[in-house]
Parts: structure tokens; C-alpha cells; sequence
């Protein structure tokens, strides 16, 4: 932060430019105008800097005259040093004065979202103005009434304006650039790219630039550049760009960024990968993540549109996010609606789940046609039951192995990583009875991990914490995909309901020889008793019930295909189950469709 003495310069317009739309200066006289520039001070704010901070003493209300600050407030619970964005302060506003009249600390931290121009009126001066003008204070207090009264945002801010970094000069950034810019261009009416050439614009010029688009790309350059410095400093979200077949360690174009010391707080961080013509190797992206300095990765195909029109969505809080709860057999109803939805042109941008849903949306991340998916589970399930390799029942009635060897065969050795669509899945851990989100790993562990139900398939063990069925806790994890605060999330229930019955006339447990009795007399009929299996799956399932009710409240658009028809280990009615899934999802669309949510849903 800089102190510039004010002359008659550009800098002195837009300040009088600003006090004409300020609240605490609009209805003041000619001369007394003069009398109030003379007591501002320009303070120059660089992106990400701090005006003051949460705690501060309150010294001096501030003009804001070009750029935008942002109020953060910090959490004491979570994660202290990501603040939450409260509002933002445009050109023509005040702020500081709400701590100023109560003579309290400051409540919130304010600091430039990008490079800004702040004027500072002291508090000495700011007492002489009121004592002088009484008649602004009535002006004022309306102002605070009004901020207050609409409060914090409830939705999270998405960013508007992005920095391309390229990682280096072999990094294809500027075919990607426009690649972007006409995604971003199907979303928004207008974008703007900026390159070097705009270096010697004002502040002002690209707060036009960022009010008359509705996205702003600044394409910087492979090296800590003075341009490169700037784009850092306007972008709301970092954009890290690289070839992903680029052996090369990754340089880090934003090190300024990250290393600046005293900030308020960081910007979004993405990385962008970028292949040609094929997917992402086992095992080939976990190294480049940084150790989690990004929020999230992104795998584009540049010979693909489809993938780059998905970053955009995921980037701007466009994207459609589906997550599919747990439910044994009945769980092959995901497959119907998957259909449903790639049928009716609703894109499938991020994808999460339990169980046997976190199976299904597995094979989604990984960009399986509908065809491959359906011939995938029928030859798991159907054709050959994957729960039939009996063992001494010391931890579980089933070894597990054909679970474990058939997932090992349909995803191999990938990486949640390196799945095209960002994907995560839910896991009990009774270690700390927690439900645990994982992101990252080998694939087929955690999947295996996630249906393990208790006492059916041994739990999984990793770095000494157990892990079984994420039905346990939380079967249908739609509060995990909203907290990405990527978009829209359509959530796809499984009601267990009427899972598990036992005959009118049966009081207590059989014994050995009224098991045998039946096998060997009526053994074409249907056990008037619940098996083990289906007590231990039910029961698994019943911890999270009222929990999946609060869940189904959170979804932007709720489907729950009707099952209680079908057994939850009723694996030959696997087409049923499809069949149901695809036609309550038809159904559920065409109502969305004249809803706000439908609106947000489909892609022209």
C-alpha cells in the first residue's frame, strides 16, 4: 500500500467522480466538497493487500474510487485463514464508518480484491464533517441500515475475472485461452481477454473492462513477469496451465502470489492439465498437484470441446454435480438415470457417492457410455453374484476377494486423480467416527472401501484406520458436493424403505432343523424370515436415515426412483431397477423445466 499526495490528476477525478455517488458525501455543497478533498488521503492498494484488519482500532472511513475491496469475515471455528467474503465495496461506496460511529474495533477485515484506489478520511476530519453537516449523518445511518439489513451473501461469490498461467513456453496457453474465452462466451454474454499490451491501463480502465464483461481472461506470461505480477493481482481465480506429458518440474507462476506476506486472503487456485488426444495415465497425475495447493484439477483434451465447455462451468459455479446414495441392488436404478440425464442434455460435470452409488459414479468419472456401464454391472452382478466366496465368519460372513477382484478389473490401477470428471466417495471410518471424503488415492480401494458393509465384506485398513460401507454414517452425501460450491446438485436417493420383513406368524429366530424342514419341503417358496445378509445391509443403512432426510433438503433437484419393490439383494432385478431410474428422472426433468433450477440444468 502507497500514500500518493493528490493533485488535479486522473486519480482526483475519479475521487470526485466517487463522492458524488458516496452516501456520507452526495448532498453536500460545492464548497464544502473542496473542503472535504482536501482533508483525503490516496492510499494505492495492490491486489490482495489489506486496507485494515478484523481487531484494528477504527482511525478513518475510506472513498472507494476505482477497483473493488472485499469485507471477509473470520470464521473461529474451521479453517482460520480462509475467511468468508461478505460483500464487495465498488468504486462510489464508503467503508470503515459503521466501527467509526460506534467507536468499536474493527469487526471485519477489508482488502483489495484487485488493484485499487481507496481515498482515507481520519477520524479527526470525519468528526469536523458530521459536526459541520449534521445533515449527512441521517444519509449515512440509512446506508448502514440498508448493508445490515441485507446481510452476508448466502451464496459463495464466484470469480469473474482469471489469470492463464502457463507452467512454461511449451505450455499451448494460447489456444487454450481461446478455447476458453468461447466456453466462457456460451455462459456469459461478453469476454474479454487481455494480454501485455494492456499493461500501461489504469485501474479504472479495467474495472470498465471487468463492467462491461461478464468474464475477463488476463493471459500472463511463462515467467514472474511485470504483466504476470498484474494478472495476479486483478484475477479473482487463478488458472495454472500445463501440458500434462511435460516431464519438466512444474514452476509456479503465482510464487509471488503465494509467498506475499500479510494478506487477507488467497485466491482460488486451479490447475489445468492439458492432454492430446488420450486420457490421463494411471498413476501420472498425483505428482503434479502440488501437495494440494490447488482447490481443484482439471483434465482437458484439447481435442475435445465437451471438456473444455466443462472447466468453464466448473470454474464460474455453472456445473451440474450428481450424487448417488447407497442401497444394494436398488442402487442399479443410477444407471437409469445417468441415462436419462446424458439423454436429455444435462451435463454431468462432478459426481460423488456411497456404496454401491459411489460404484456408479465411479464409472461415470471415468467417461463410460451408457452401453459399456450397463454390460459392466450386468456381468458383476448378474451373471455371476459377487457375494458368494463364504469364509469363517471371524469378521465377516464373505472373504470379499471377487468385490475386490472385480473392481480391480473394471478400474485398474487409476487414481481418483486421474478420472476426467472430479469425483469423490464416502467412507465410515470407526477409528474416528467419522465420515470420511476421499478425493484422492487408488480408485478401487476406496471403492472398496465404501461397500464393505458390516459383517457382510471385512472391513478396509489404511494407515491403521478402519474403514466399511460410508452407508454407515453418510448414505447420501449431497452436503459434500454443495460445500464445492461448483453449481447445481442433483441428488438421487435411494429410499430403503420396506427392505426388510418378516412373516405374520414368526415370533423367534428358527432353529437348525425348521431351516432344514423348509429347504427340503417348500424350498421354492420365499423365507417368511429376513437372511443375515439383508439384516446386516439394512442395518447398516439405518444410522444414516435421518441424516439422508436433512440431505434431500440441500439438493437443488431431488429425484428418488420408487424401490421398495425390489429387493436390496435382488441383483437379477438389475433391468427394473434401470428401467425406474430412467423414467422417474424423465419425469423429474420435464417438471424441473420450468423452475429456476431447470433453467440452470440444461445446455443449449
Amino acid at each position: 500500500m502507497s500514500v500518493v499526495t493528490p493533485g488535479d490528476n486522473p486519480a482526483r477525478q475519479r475521487l470526485r467522480k466517487a463522492l458524488q455517488r458516496a452516501p456520507l458525501f452526495a448532498d453536500l455543497e460545492a464548497h464544502s466538497m473542496v473542503a472535504v478533498e482536501r482533508e483525503l488521503t490516496l492510499l494505492v492498494l495492490p491486489g490482495g493487500a489489506p486496507l485494515f484488519r478484523q481487531g484494528e482500532p477504527a482511525d478513518a472511513v475510506y472513498v472507494v474510487a476505482s477497483g473493488c475491496l472485499g469485507v471477509f469475515r473470520h470464521e473461529e471455528e474451521g479453517n482460520p485463514d480462509e475467511p468468508l467474503l461478505m460483500a464487495e465495496i465498488p468504486p462510489g461506496n464508503i467503508v470503515g464508518e459503521m466501527s467509526l460511529l460506534s467507536h468499536s474495533q474493527r469487526t471485519r477485515s477489508v482488502a483489495a480484491l484487485r488493484d485499487s484506489e481507496v481515498w482515507r478520511l481520519a477520524r479527526g476530519s470525519f468528526d469536523k464533517l458530521t459536526s459541520r453537516h449534521p445533515e449527512v449523518l441521517p444519509t449515512l445511518m440509512r446506508s448502514v441500515a440498508v448493508r445490515n439489513a441485507m446481510g452476508p451473501t448466502k451464496r459463495r461469490r464466484q470469480p469473474r475475472t482469471f489469470a492463464i498461467l502457463p507452467t512454461g513456453v511449451s505450455t499451448p496457453a494460447a489456444r487454450f485461452a481461446v478455447m476458453l474465452a468461447a466456453a466462457l462466451g456460451r455462459i456469459g454474454s461478453q469476454v474479454q481477454m487481455l494480454g501485455p499490451e494492456s499493461m500501461d491501463r489504469d485501474p479504472e480502465w479495467f474495472a470498465r473492462c471487468e463492467t462491461e464483461s461478464s468474464f475477463v481472461l488476463y493471459r500472463g506470461d511463462p515467467t514472474a513477469t511485470e504483466w504476470t505480477e498484474l494478472c495476479l493481482r486483478q484475477a479473482d481465480c487463478l488458472v495454472v496451465v500445463r501440458a500434462a506429458d511435460d516431464d519438466l518440474p512444474t514452476r509456479l507462476p503465482f510464487e509471488i502470489e503465494t509467498a506475499q506476506s500479510g494478506a487477507v486472503f488467497h485466491r482460488r487456485r486451479e490447475l489445468v492439465l492439458l492432454h492430446e488426444g488420450h486420457d490421463p495415465k494411471p498413476g501420472t497425475t498425483a505428482p503434479m498437484l502440488a501437495g494440494g495447493l490447488y482447490g481443484q484439477h482439471h483434465h482437458v483434451r484439447l481435442d475435445i470441446h465437451a471438456d473444455v465447455d466443462r472447466l468453464a462451468r466448473l470454474l464460474t459455479g455453472h456445473a451440474v454435480g450428481v450424487v448417488m446414495a447407497g442401497g444394494g441392488a436398488r442402487a442399479f436404478t443410477h444407471i437409469g438415470v445417468i441415462k436419462a440425464l446424458r439423454t436429455s442434455g444435462v451435463p454431468i460435470d462432478q459426481v460423488g457417492g456411497t456404496s454401491m452409488g459411489a460404484i456408479v459414479a465411479a464409472s461415470v468419472a471415468s467417461r463410460w457410455p451408457d452401453d459399456e456401464i450397463a454390460s459392466h454391472f450386468r456381468a458383476a452382478f448378474v451373471d455371476s453374484n459377487p457375494l458368494s466366496d463364504y469364509t469363517l465368519p471371524l469378521i465377516s460372513l464373505y472373504a470379499g476377494r471377487r468385490v475386490t477382484r472385480l473392481l480391480r478389473l473394471s478400474f485398474g490401477e487409476k487414481e481418483i486423480e486421474d478420472l476426467i470428471l472430479p469425483f469423490f466417495c464416502v467412507t465410515a471410518n470407526l477409528t474416528t467416527s467419522n465420515a470420511d471424503i476421499h478425493t484422492v488415492g487408488k480408485l478401487w480401494r476406496w471403492l472398496r472401501a465404501s461397500v464393505s458393509i458390516p459383517g457382510v465384506i471385512p472391513p478396509f485398513n489404511e494407515a491403521g484406520e478402519v474403514h466399511v460401507d460410508g452407508g454407515v454414517i453418510d448414505n447420501f452425501p449431497v452436503r459434500a458436493m454443495r460445500r464445492t460450491g461448483r453449481g447445481v446438485t442433483i441428488g438421487v436417493d435411494i429410499d430403503t424403505g420396506g427392505a426388510l420383513a418378516a412373516g405374520a406368524g414368526v415370533m423367534e429366530p428358527w432353529s437348525p432343523w425348521q431351516f432344514f424342514r423348509r429347504l427340503i419341503w417348500k424350498r421354492n417358496e420365499t423365507l417368511p424370515i429376513p437372511s443375515i445378509v439383508a439384516i446386516l445391509l439394512r442395518s447398516a443403512l439405518v444410522a444414516s436415515a435421518a441424516r439422508a432426510a436433512e440431505d434431500r433438503q440441500a439438493a437443488d433437484l431431488l429425484i428418488v426412483p420408487p424401490m421398495t419393490h425390489i429387493d436390496l439383494l435382488d441383483w437379477t432385478s438389475f433391468d427394473a431397477a434401470v428401467e425406474v431410474g430412467y423414467r422417474t428422472t424423465m419425469e423429474a426433468l420435464d417438471k424441473a423445466k420450468a423452475t429456476p433450477t431447470g433453467a440452470r440444468l440444461f445446455v443449449a
